[in-house]
């Protein structure tokens, strides 16, 4: 389980959509890995025979579009 420290890449063979994600923390039987859909808890001895290492480091999340700038307000007439 060496390999499974915080900060390797990881990719879940029987979950291939997650694509990589990073060892955020392994301890007390779960290991949490960030995938580019957020992060996912397993338990360790579960998911161990699931996980590949690699080099690949996970995608960014895409941002949202910028919003677009609000029109000016219109001075007020005077009454």
């Amino acid at each position: 389980m060496s390999t499974l420290e915080p900060g390797s890449y990881v990719t879940h063979a029987k979950l291939p959509d997650l694509g990589s994600g990073e060892v955020i923390v392994a301890e007390k039987g779960t290991i949490r890995i960030r995938f580019a859909s957020g992060d996912r808890n397993f338990l360790i001895e579960s998911v161990v025979p699931h996980l590949v290492v690699t080099l690949e480091a996970p995608r960014p999340t895409t941002t949202k579009p910028a919003k677009r700038a609000r029109a000016k307000a219109k001075p007020k007439a005077k009454a």
